[in-house]
């Protein structure tokens, strides 16, 4: 059950919308138990404990990230975080904010002799095992592989000899490892920040 930590009111089963940006509003924070509530003389005694607290956080995390909500999640936090844990908030939502930046340019593509790949995780997996395979043929000796075709993001095929498929692999490769490379000093800047002017000259450049 959920319920508000500073009065004690039940707020059902499941979290939604109004609750959290209620809570958020009214700076009150939401707990999650499995027990029943301590009265004592009819007044409701707050004996929540942080285990509590946290699971309530978890909680409207979930929710909030599961309904592409990020950013109230973090509203959220600031509300019930004491002035000197706020600082800490800020830089949890700017490390969301690189991370975000970070997935989308591994999502948008790499531009390779003027065609536009796509180099989702899936997209390479694939070209590790098409390299594999290459690779196991030119290693056999039996030089079976001519050519690769692929595709591109506008599903047009791509004619690639041996050596140059290598080429554009060690090209997703690299353009992999700059992009993660980009995104760990920007958080080591996060860790670093002393304040919320610091965190706020941190930003994704294109």
């Amino acid at each position: 059950m959920f319920v508000y930590k500073n009065n004690g009111s039940s707020l059902g089963e499941n979290l939604n919308l109004n609750i959290i940006n209620d809570a958020t509003s009214s700076n009150r924070i939401i707990a999650l138990i499995n027990r029943n509530l301590q009265i004592a003389e009819d007044s409701y005694v707050d004996d929540i404990t942080p285990e509590e607290i946290q699971a309530g956080t978890q909680a409207v995390k979930d929710y909030c990230f599961a309904n592409k909500n990020e950013n109230l999640y973090f509203e959220y936090l600031l509300a019930i975080s004491q002035e000197d844990e706020k600082l800490n908030v800020l830089k949890e939502k700017k490390k969301h904010e690189i991370q975000t930046k970070r997935d989308e340019a591994l999502e948008s593509g790499l531009i390779y002799n003027e065609h536009t790949f796509q180099t989702r995780e899936k997209d390479k997996l694939n070209i590790n095992g098409a390299v594999t395979n290459l690779m196991l043929d030119m290693q056999s000796g039996t030089n079976s592989i001519s050519e690769i075709i692929w595709i591109d993001i506008n599903d047009e095929k791509v004619t690639f000899a041996p050596q140059d498929f290598l080429k554009f692999a060690s090209s997703v490769a690299y353009h992999t490892q700059e992009i993660t490379f980009k995104a760990n000093i920007l958080k080591e800047r996060i860790e670093q920040a002393k304040s919320e002017q610091d965190l706020e000259a941190i930003v994704w450049e294109e």
